[in-house]
């Protein structure tokens, strides 16, 4: 696995329903809306204006937060563009 560009990312979360919760300078915090059946134990932090990509560690750490695994995440990758589409 290699890291992954910032925008595929935040694309993918996106798809798991996810939405910017905050947002400052140079973070972004994503996690699922009030309402929705699913509730993280913390949001996924990302570094968006600073960061082109995921670093790998990151990544492996969002993915445990949203208890997904990069095989999930490598799947959705795999789906073509029009199946990509948020929740």
């Amino acid at each position: 696995m290699k890291p992954v560009d910032m925008d595929k990312f935040v694309e993918y979360l996106k798809f798991l329903g996810l939405i910017c919760i905050r947002q400052t300078s140079s973070h972004h915090a994503f996690d699922y809306p009030d309402g929705h059946d699913t509730k993280l134990d913390r949001p996924v932090i990302l570094r968006v204006h600073k960061d082109k990509q995921v670093p790998l560690l990151h990544m492996h750490t969002c993915l445990s937060t949203l208890n997904k695994t990069h095989k999930d995440f490598e799947e959705w990758f795999k789906l073509p563009k029009g199946k990509r589409k948020g929740k």
